[in-house]
Parts: structure tokens; C-alpha cells; sequence
């Protein structure tokens, strides 16, 4: 039995849901953060200290294997901060008092972990994590052997890159057959413990592929540069740069607003991809991101055509290709999510997630100002972490509570909106979403209100 709709929340109150979600629930946030960076630091630190000494190659496999532990760990982490801002959100109580039952965490973290591992891997996330460790191995040879020691080491800062190149296509072999094994038992039985496998193992197949590739192209980067194909992009740019007015001065723009279009828009896009992912809106595939759209009616027809015309493996391959849009899927049904309930919505966080980010970053030179500067260097590794640890908990855990509040505004204002349209037509609203499929990545349940 469908209840009625609450009234439809203005978009211009996100901040102030944001601190009313951050405030109901900042003990377990502060718990599952402060938790997550001493397991982090500790992770780092047993790596770091792994990959130095005898049987190196030895060594260096379970430093990457430590350090991809700490990746996961940080994934779940996130998923688990999330998690905890379920009891105030208006959209999980508008499914109980649907008679849904509230999912547990291992549901949303198997449903999430490996698109998770795949927008981390896509989208650059991983570059910090690589910063981290370079930095602790750096600091901690700099503390035992001197600056000058530390660099003389050829060892130093060498951990996750230092992995003799035959050696990594080995592991690179076993690690994509676990993982290959693991995604189908994934894939039969939608098991947590499958997905985590399968997650784990996409950063092992990853990170150990990026030795060889720095061990076999490196060195290379002059036989690469004298390839045909290269001589030829480069001639044929420099003709397109001669022959089209303004076409230095358009890409010189374009490289000085993009990384800015990048850390506001791309990378808040990402982050509202995991939260809906937690939540419960998924699309798998390209085919859900268009569902209700014109443009479905034309992949029906092009899908109608291909079954008629090709071969069974060249349609399951053209299925894969076409069907799983890599990095960009989840992004466009966030934003179609997002934008559906209001494009302002969309606008608004975004710079709220761009403030935030300030916002951290400031706390830390606030506390650079108020120490001072006439200090030696070995002072500032101490002074400086509780106020690196400050600004990282505000920041993330306003990011959390704005992701959350983000996604529980979309789902309300949908929820709102088809009960108008339901009272207005005589029938039952569909709830936000429901143009979609279910998802071969989520259980299904009856009847959901809320995009799932």
C-alpha cells in the first residue's frame, strides 16, 4: 500500500541538511574515520618497512599486496562512513515506512566495492595513495639512514614500482585469473565476500601491471617517439595548429580550466556515483542509464539488428564493449539522477564539494600560520599532524554528509514528484528510478519506491 509523498524539499536547503545529517550522526563518523586512518597509518607504515632488505622481489610482492590491502580498507571505510548516515536520511525512512527492510552493510558494500575499485582505478583516486607511500618510505629512510642516505638508497620510494618485470607478468597472470574466477562466482551467487575477492584483485592485477609497464616502456620513451604513428600525430597537429586560427591559444584554455572543471565537477560526479551506489541506485550498463529515454528505443533496434546479423561471441563482445561504459556509465546516471531532481541541485553541490575541499586545505595552512615558521625541519613532522588530522576529518566528513544529503534530496524530490503525477493520473507512483531494470548487481526486492 503506497502512503503519500512528503512535501518536495527546496534544493537550496542541501547545506543545511548537510550539517542537520553531520550532526545526527557524528560519533560514528568520528569512530569510523579515526579507526580508518590508524589502520591506514599502520598499513603504510608495515609496507614502507617490507620493502627494504633481503629477498627483495619476495619483499615487494607483499608490499603490494599490503598496500592494496590499505586501498580496499580506505574503500570500506568510505562505504562505512555512508553507511552510518542512514538513520537520518528522509529517503531510508520513506522506504521503511514503505515496508522495505533496511539493507545490511556487506548488501551495499558487494553491490558497491567493485564499481568502487573501478572509478578509483579510472578517475586518478589512486594518486594520493601512491603520494602517501612515497612520502612515508622517504621520511622514515630520511629518519634512520639522513636525507643523503635516503636518496643514495636506490631502494628508497621504490616499493610498488620496484617489482622485476617477469616476475610481475607472472603474478599479472595469476592474479587475472583469481579475479576472473572470483567475478563469476560473483556474477552466479551476488556474494559479498566474491565481490570484495574481486575488488582485491583488480587493484593486485593493476598495481602489478604498472611495474612491468614502467619496467618494459620507461626506458623506452625515445623508441616510442620515433614510431611512425607518433612522427605522424605530431605533423598532423602542428599542420591543425598552423592552418585553424586560435588553435594554440583554444587548447592553452582549455588545459588551464581543465583541471579545474576536473576536481569540481568530475571529481564530485565520482563521489556521488559511490554514495548512490551504497544507497542503492545503480545502472549497470548503458542500457539503464538511457531507460525512459528516446535513445532506448534506438539501442532496442540496434540490439534487434545485431542478434539478427552477427555472431554469438561478436555480439557478447559488442555487448561488453558498448554495454559497460567503463569510467563514464555511473557518472552519467549520477547526473541524470542528480538532474532530474532539479538541475540546481546538481550546481549546488558541486560547489559545495568545492568549498569543503578549501576548507580543509585552509585548516591546514591555519595551523602552518599559527605555529610559525622559525622551526627546525624535524619539528614540522610532529607539529603538523594534528592539524593534517583536523583538516582531514572536516573534510571528509562534511564530503560524507554532503554526498549523502545530495542523494537523499534527489530521491525525495523524485519520490515527491511521482506521487504528484500519481495523484493527478489515479495511479500508484512508481518511485524514483523505476524506469530502470532491475540490476544482475542487486537483490531484488518488490515494489521499490526509491531508485534502486
Amino acid at each position: 500500500m503506497s502512503r503519500s509523498a512528503p512535501p518536495m524539499p527546496s534544493v537550496w536547503s542541501l547545506p543545511l541538511h548537510t550539517l542537520r545529517l553531520l550532526g545526527r550522526s557524528i560519533l560514528p563518523l568520528l569512530i569510523w574515520f579515526t579507526a580508518g586512518q590508524l589502520a591506514r597509518h599502520g598499513l603504510l607504515v608495515a609496507a614502507t618497512e617490507l620493502s627494504h632488505g633481503s629477498m627483495r622481489q619476495l619483499r615487494l610482492v607483499f608490499v603490494i599486496l599490503l598496500f592494496c590491502l590499505m586501498v580496499m580498507l580506505s574503500l570500506i571505510v568510505t562505504a562505512g562512513m555512508l553507511y552510518s548516515l542512514r538513520g537520518g536520511m528522509w529517503e531510508i525512512r520513506a522506504r521503511r515506512e514503505d515496508g522495505e527492510s533496511d539493507e545490511p552493510f556487506i548488501g551495499g558494500l558487494g553491490r558497491a566495492i567493485i564499481v568502487f575499485v573501478g572509478l578509483y582505478l579510472t578517475w586518478g583516486l589512486a594518486k594520493q595513495d601512491v603520494i602517501d607511500f612515497y612520502q612515508m618510505d622517504v621520511a622514515r629512510q630520511s629518519a634512520e639512514k639522513g636525507y643523503l642516505g635516503a636518496w643514495l638508497d636506490r631502494t628508497t620510494a621504490q616499493g610498488i614500482t620496484g617489482l622485476d618485470w617477469e616476475l610481475s607478468l607472472y603474478l599479472m597472470g595469476g592474479a587475472f585469473v583469481i579475479r576472473y574466477l572470483s567475478q563469476q562466482w560473483h556474477e552466479r551467487r551476488e556474494s559479498g565476500p566474491a565481490a570484495a575477492l574481486t575488488a582485491l584483485f583488480e587493484l593486485i592485477f593493476t598495481y602489478i601491471g604498472m611495474n612491468a609497464m614502467i619496467t618494459l616502456v620507461g626506458g623506452r620513451s625515445e623508441w616510442v617517439g620515433s614510431r611512425a604513428v607518433t612522427v605522424w600525430l605530431g605533423e598532423v597537429t602542428e599542420e591543425l595548429r598552423k592552418a585553424i586560427p586560435g588553435w594554440e591559444a583554444f587548447w592553452n584554455l582549455v588545459g588551464e580550466v581543465r583541471p579545474y572543471v576536473f576536481d569540481s565537477v568530475v571529481m564530485s560526479l565520482v563521489w556521488l556515483t559511490v554514495a548512490i551506489l551504497i544507497y542503492g541506485a545503480y545502472a549497470e550498463d548503458a542500457r539503464e542509464v538511457i531507460a525512459g529515454t528516446r535513445l532506448e528505443t534506438v539501442a532496442t533496434r540496434g540490439q534487434a539488428l545485431m542478434a539478427e546479423r552477427t555472431h554469438t561471441w561478436t555480439r557478447k563482445a559488442l555487448a561488453r564493449f558498448v554495454g559497460r561504459w567503463g569510467k563514464w556509465t555511473p557518472l552519467a546516471n549520477t547526473l541524470r539522477l542528480t538532474v532530474r531532481a532539479g538541475a540546481p541541485l546538481f550546481g549546488l553541490f558541486a560547489l559545495c564539494y568545492v568549498c569543503i575541499q578549501v576548507l580543509g586545505e585552509r585548516i591546514f595552512r591555519a595551523g602552518i600560520h599559527i605555529i610559525g615558521d622559525d622551526h627546525p625541519f624535524m619539528f614540522w613532522n610532529v607539529a603538523l599532524i594534528p592539524f593534517d588530522f583536523l583538516g582531514e576529518l572536516v573534510r571528509t566528513t562534511l564530503t560524507i554528509a554532503l554526498l549523502a544529503a545530495t542523494f537523499d534530496l534527489a530521491a525525495t524530490r523524485e519520490r515527491a514528484r511521482n506521487a504528484a503525477v500519481s495523484a493527478r493520473t489515479g495511479e500508484d507512483p512508481p518511485g524514483p528510478g523505476s524506469a530502470n531494470p532491475p540490476s544482475p548487481a542487486q537483490p531484488p526486492t518488490p515494489a521499490a519506491p526509491a531508485p534502486r
